[in-house]
């Protein structure tokens, strides 16, 4: 094997590759380049956007597998799905918001599962910028789902609510305790996953709410239950010190958090949603 190598560790099979070029074409950083039959990369002074994005396009993309970057080689790379799309239809129209949970945690196995495949969920310039903060352990949670509830009740007795929220409405989300959720905070969910992200670097609003979507498909496939919520994060904006108990940094943005674990309840089909065509806007571009 002849090799060239750079801080990214990027290497080139010369053996195997044809110098068909694709790997210059899918790098977004634009430091690999053609010279002499095979690609090179060029110096750069830092990862990110003016050099390698970590994004191993040029790995995946090879079609005979010469490149290894990063300490990646393409032989431990997943193949493409076959017949992804009918499987990602199945799982979409299946997906349910869960709000009963059986009393038991999920192997942290399964979990540590997921959380290895959010590095795959896209975000601004692959930063990777998102950090995870979860409750994987029922005590923990049901610990925090307390001091939470309590004082929940405490500032509703003086008449403060989460934002949104009134005497009336707030009445009626303890009313629903009793028929569709055990818990008006966090629907009796075993665990719970909140993404986050730094201010003021990348897309943390965009980026965490992709990590969000993607985490609840991840459950889905997995057979659990999720819930995406926000009334939660609403009602602990009134509670500094039970949200301190998260630790999450106060310049980062959680725009959600998910509750998951074994479902009570399974759902024997998937729903029948059609969506409305007056939703969809194909707007004719006149040439300027």
């Amino acid at each position: 094997m002849h090799t060239s190598m750079n801080k990214a560790k990027f290497e080139v099979d010369k053996d195997k590759c044809t110098a068909c070029g694709l790997c210059v074409k899918v790098c977004p950083g634009a430091v690999l380049s053609l010279e002499d039959g095979a690609p090179r990369i060029a110096d750069f002074d830092a990862f990110g956007w003016n050099g390698c994005w970590k994004c191993q396009h040029c790995l995946a993309v090879c079609p005979v597998g010469a490149i290894s970057i990063l300490g990646k080689r393409p032989g431990d790379s997943l193949p493409p799905p076959v017949d992804a799309a009918k499987a990602l239809d199945a799982l979409i129209a299946n997906r349910r918001s869960c709000r009963r949970y059986q009393r038991r945690n999920v192997d942290k196995a399964v979990i540590d599962g997921m959380l290895a495949q959010l590095a795959n969920a896209p975000n601004g310039g692959n930063k990777q910028l998102v950090e995870f903060t979860l409750l994987d352990d029922m005590e923990r949670t049901e610990r925090f789902r307390a001091a939470a509830r309590r004082r929940t009740e405490e500032l509703a007795a003086q008449g403060v609510y989460p934002r949104g929220f009134d005497a009336a409405s707030y009445a009626d989300m303890k009313r629903r305790e009793s028929t569709v959720r055990p818990d008006m905070l966090f629907c009796g969910a075993p665990h719970l996953f909140i993404p986050h992200a730094p201010l003021g670097a990348g897309e943390p609003v965009q980026d965490v709410l992709i990590a969000a979507a993607y985490f609840e498909l991840l459950c889905a496939s997995r057979a659990l239950g999720a819930v995406m919520m926000t009334f939660p994060l609403d009602a602990l904006e009134n509670m500094p010190e039970v949200k301190a108990l998260l630790e999450i940094p106060e310049n980062h943005y959680a725009g959600v958090i998910i509750g998951f674990g074994h479902p009570e309840i399974r759902y024997a089909r998937g729903a029948q949603r059609t969506l409305d065509a007056s939703r969809i806007h194909r707007p004719e571009i006149q040439e300027v």
